[in-house]
């Protein structure tokens, strides 16, 4: 985006909105705008949630265009659509948030961040949701305007000001009440200036009125047959225009709101200031449907002057009548779009060259023959369609596709004698390019979800072979990724691998992926012949692939290429601009996906051999008791605060031995610093005191040292073992209680009094101790376990009671292993805080 967005990157004022703003507001889109300094323009300034591509095309829009976001920034007032189709019906113009999957939207002006007598707007903003605005949302949106306009000034961006005054009555420049008229008749794929040029030249007069009778638009007949001007029209009650028409009128015009039916062929009576005397008028008045619960909201009157049939000459009529067929005619023959003509037995009574020539046939060919006829496939979508047309009055909208084009055709009854339907008029308009930009943008808005979920390079590596095959409309897409010495291309597994002998490419290969990627420039292969001309010796691996045409494309995260992005199409491909504009769209995601993939695997390496330094390489041998552990690292790349030991008591001859368990609050360098520092002190306090002593002296060192701010809980256990079994002398700093399986299955939860050790100024630590008997285990964990989340909630301790309860075997290797499989099963995903699980059973008596 050009200009403003520019200069919010050079200033750093990347934040101007929460980085988590999608996920507070519920949204799936929310944009900002601001005025540029000449005020009468909207700059794009941040948004979530849109791809780039549609994006680029909003960066920046005239303040008077017919959008919500825009008539919020001119009035200073918050709007709410509840539907897609209210906002169409609203704003012609479509969503101020061009999004296919938004339906509902609110918008609300962002006032100059300095209160005073007169405020005034600096821009806009608006939120987009899947559905109907959650109740809340224009407050929630306010609360972000006042927010992002603190740091807009914070951040120094220039901003233009304004007053906020209401809309006009009348319809902006940049928009028309028309759009009301056209929506309203069903003819949604239609031109909308064509349709403006011929409804306000009409020689037969068109006006647009609102519920409250007041006129929203007049085409020049209207205005003349009326003796006012369009301006004296606009905003103004039919009363205020027309004072000397029947009061009846009123009344039957405020029917066709209140019954949603249409007056047809309607004759009326009455005096105009356009002429002395009483004239007479024939006109139809129709409802425009929008998306209010009340009903139409507003009417559309056809009408014109009808003389007297016996005081004026037939010829003269005739001549009339001849003119105006003739102007209609010309219209609809050179119109852009299909237009045609039926009777109520679908025969063709009119077609205009334009859909004669996307039928495949002459106008001659079609007139007066029937549509299964002429268009035997498509006549099963769509003469039902007519038929109920032809029938009963309604306006019906299809969509068809044939030999890979799109089609929109709008039917509407044409009113003849006594209100019946006379025939069935057709328009047509191709929408193939519209449907295709809708459903990349689609494509390439899953895609970037796809990408925003990967965590590692596998799963981006299947994001791309999934929905980055679909954005590209490709059949296959692969991914080939640098190794760590730079010297080989290694094809990422996407369950859609390449042929065997080309899993691995060499950089220096003569090969178009390895030529690709030294020349760091993306290779398009329109069709297979093209490629073989180059690299004949891929004919046979590629005869096999069945694929006609491939782009090759570098991906680059941070700066460097580290892959090679590769989609393959089973027919040709054109490759023009706009398909390579997308390619590389799509090839820049994956790789900035991919560089953030790698950097996080590469830290969570780095983690895993911090973690292991700061526990025990191996447990020791304890004469007559059992015992295992397993550490599992959380889905993070920092280090985490989990940590577990067991050493002999000094003096104690093997027969005392102390067990710790405990867990630093955090992660990170600090964390591991601070469990590194626990552990050590406790095999030096803990090999002479018992276990409160202990932690109050850890305690102690943590609350004296004033560069650490980490807090832990643990568990400091003294085993002291006997000729009938054991003791556990247990102390606790606010750790999950130790769990006790007796050798009948029953299960103890052992919960010891303490507090978080190094949190507060003074710490109370209580012990307690646990008699074992032989086949007693002690299981001792760090809430990692507890908390594991799944779909009833937290894993939580009554489950872990039941797991140890019901586990099949009660050696500590197989009980670790079976707790971290129940625990692994419940949660859902990859587990997100480490765990740490120390078991111990107490076997024959122990030797001297």
């Amino acid at each position: 985006m050009p200009g403003r967005t520019e200069q919010v990157a050079r200033d750093g004022a990347d934040d101007l909105l929460p980085a988590d703003v999608l996920r507070q507001a519920h949204a799936e889109v929310v944009v900002l705008v601001l005025l540029d300094e000449a005020g009468d323009h909207l700059d794009l300034v941040w948004q979530a949630g849109m791809v780039p591509e549609v994006a680029e095309t909003w960066s920046r829009f005239p303040l008077g265009a017919p959008v919500a976001i825009a008539r919020s920034a001119r009035t200073g007032e918050p709007l709410e659509a509840g539907s897609f189709r209210e906002r169409l019906i609203r704003f012609p113009a479509t969503a101020s948030v061009p999004t296919a999957d938004v339906e509902g939207l609110v918008t609300a002006p962002v006032w100059h961040p300095e209160a005073g007598s007169e405020r005034t707007v600096i821009g806009a903003m608006s939120m987009g949701f899947r559905g109907t605005p959650p109740a809340g949302a224009t407050q929630t949106l306010i609360r972000l305007a006042g927010y992002a306009a603190e740091r807009v000034r914070a951040a120094g961006l220039p901003y233009g000001s304004r007053r906020p005054v209401p809309d006009d009555p009348a319809p902006l420049p940049t928009t028309s009440a028309l759009a009301h008229l056209v929506r309203g008749a069903g003819a949604q794929g239609i031109d909308q200036a064509l349709l403006e040029t011929v409804l306000l030249h009409l020689p037969v007069g068109v006006s647009v009125l609102d519920r409250e009778l007041r006129f929203t638009l007049v085409n020049q007949r209207a205005a003349a047959i009326n003796g006012r001007t369009p301006d004296e029209h606009l905003g103004r009650h039919l009363r205020e225009v027309l004072p000397d028409l029947p009061e009846s009128f009123d009344v039957e015009l405020r029917g066709v709101l209140r019954t949603g039916r249409p007056l047809l062929n309607h004759d009326i009576v009455g005096r105009t200031p356009g002429r002395a005397g009483e004239r007479r008028w024939r006109g139809s008045y129709y409802p425009v449907v929008g998306a209010s619960p009340t009903g139409p909201i507003g009417l559309a009157a056809v009408f014109d002057e009808v003389a007297d049939e016996e005081t004026l000459g037939v010829e003269q009529l005739a001549a009339e009548r001849a003119d105006t067929l003739t102007v209609l005619d010309t219209l609809v023959e050179n119109a852009p779009v299909g237009v045609a003509l039926l009777d109520t037995g679908l025969r063709y009574l009119k077609i205009n060259r334009t859909l004669a020539d996307w039928n495949g046939r002459s106008v001659a060919d079609h007139l007066g023959r029937r549509l299964p006829d002429l268009l035997p496939e498509l006549a099963p979508l769509v003469e039902p369609v007519m038929r109920e047309v032809a029938e009963t009055g309604v306006v019906r909208d299809v969509e068809t596709v044939t030999a890979g084009r799109t089609w929109l055709s709008s039917f509407f009854g044409v009113p003849g004698p006594g209100g019946r339907t006379a025939a069935v008029a057709l328009f047509v308009t191709e929408v193939t390019r519209r449907r295709r930009e809708e459903r990349r943008a689609r494509h390439v808005q899953a895609f970037t979800e796809a990408l925003s979920q990967a965590v590692s390079v596998a799963e981006v590596a299947l994001a791309v072979g999934t929905a980055g095959a679909r954005a590209a409309e490709a059949n296959v897409a692969s991914v080939a990724l640098l190794d760590e010495l730079g010297r080989q291309l290694r094809f990422a597994p996407t369950g859609q691998e390449s042929p065997e002998r080309w899993r691995v490419l060499t950089v220096d290969a003569d090969h178009p992926i390895a030529v690709a990627y030294r020349s760091d420039e993306p290779a398009y292969y329109p069709e297979l012949a093209a490629m073989l001309r180059e690299y004949p010796q891929l004919t046979e691996a590629q005869a096999r692939t069945g694929h006609a045409a491939w782009a090759m494309m570098p991906m680059r995260g941070r700066g460097t290429a580290a892959g090679m992005l590769t989609f393959a199409y089973r027919d040709g491909q054109a490759f023009d601009d706009e398909q390579r504009s997308l390619l590389a769209t799509l090839a820049g995601l994956a790789g900035q996906a991919l560089a953030r993939a790698q950097l996080y695997e590469r830290e969570h390496r780095t983690a895993l051999r911090l973690q292991r330094s700061l526990l025990p390489s191996r447990l020791p041998a304890i004469p007559g008791v059992d015992l295992a552990a397993v550490y599992v690292a959380g889905d993070a790349a920092e280090v985490g605060g989990d940590f577990y030991d067991v050493f002999a008591v000094a003096g104690s001859a093997g027969r005392e031995w102390t067990v710790v368990i405990g867990d630093v609050a955090g992660r990170g360098v600090d964390a591991a610093s601070v469990t590194g520092l626990a552990r050590h002190t406790l095999r030096i306090t803990a090999a002479t005191d018992e276990p409160a002593d202990a932690l109050r002296r850890l305690h102690t060192r943590l609350w004296e040292d004033t560069d650490i701010d980490r807090f832990l809980t643990v568990v400091c256990g003294r085993l002291r073992l006997h000729d009938e079994g054991a003791e556990l002398l247990l102390a606790s700093g606010g750790h999950p209680p130790a769990l006790v399986r007796r050798a009948d299955a029953s299960v103890d939860v052992v919960t010891v009094p303490g507090m978080l050790v190094g949190a507060f100024p003074e710490v109370r630590l209580e012990q307690r101790a646990v008699p074992l008997a032989p086949g007693d285990t002690v299981l001792l964990y760090t809430d990692g376990v507890l908390e594991a989340r799944g779909p009833a909630g937290l894993f939580g301790q009554d489950r872990l009671v039941e797991l140890l309860r019901t586990a099949p075997d009660t050696a500590p290797e197989r009980l670790v292993a079976h707790v971290r499989a129940g625990v692994e099963a419940y949660q859902h995903g990859p587990a997100s805080d480490d765990i740490a699980i120390v078991a111990l059973r107490v076997g024959r008596a122990a030797e001297d």
